[in-house]
C-alpha cells in the first residue's frame, strides 16, 4: 500500500530550528521554540547546534489536518489521511497520538435551580 514511498526512511532525519521556522512560517526563534513547547517536540543540542526530529514536526503541522478529516469524515478518516500522507512514520505518529489523546472532561457540572427542578427531574428519570 505505501510501495510507492520513498525507498529510504525519514523518520530520523533531524531539523535546525532554522529549518521548522521555515516550516511554520515563523520570523525568529524564540516563537520557534515557543511552538515546540507547546507541542511537546523536545529540542536536542549536539556539538552546539539544537535540531528536532522530523517526524515529530511533521507530525504535528498535520495533526490539525487530520482532526479535521476526523470531524469530517467519522468513519474513514485514517483512510484519506492515508491516500495523501507522504511519509509512514507520520502517519503511524499522528494516527497514534490522535487515538491516544484523552477525551475532554467538561469542566461545568450542572446543578438544579430548586426544589421544582429536583422533582421534574425525578419524574423524567421515572
Amino acid at each position: 500500500m505505501f510501495d510507492e514511498y520513498v525507498k529510504e526512511p525519514k523518520s530520523l532525519d533531524t531539523l535546525t530550528l532554522e529549518q521548522v521556522s521555515e516550516r511554520i512560517h515563523s520570523t525568529n526563534e524564540g516563537t520557534t521554540r515557543r511552538w515546540l513547547k507547546e507541542c511537546g517536540i523536545k529540542v536536542y543540542r549536539f556539538a552546539r547546534k539544537s535540531f528536532v526530529y522530523q517526524v515529530e514536526v511533521e507530525s504535528e503541522i498535520d495533526k490539525v489536518f487530520v482532526i479535521q478529516l476526523r470531524n469530517k469524515f467519522p468513519d474513514k478518516w485514517k483512510e484519506r489521511y492515508r491516500e495523501i500522507v507522504k511519509d509512514i512514520a507520520v502517519y503511524n505518529l499522528v494516527v497514534s497520538n490522535i487515538e491516544d489523546a484523552p477525551a475532554p472532561i467538561p469542566s461545568v457540572r450542572a446543578r438544579r435551580i430548586n426544589k421544582k427542578d429536583e422533582e421534574r427531574y425525578k419524574r423524567l428519570l421515572g
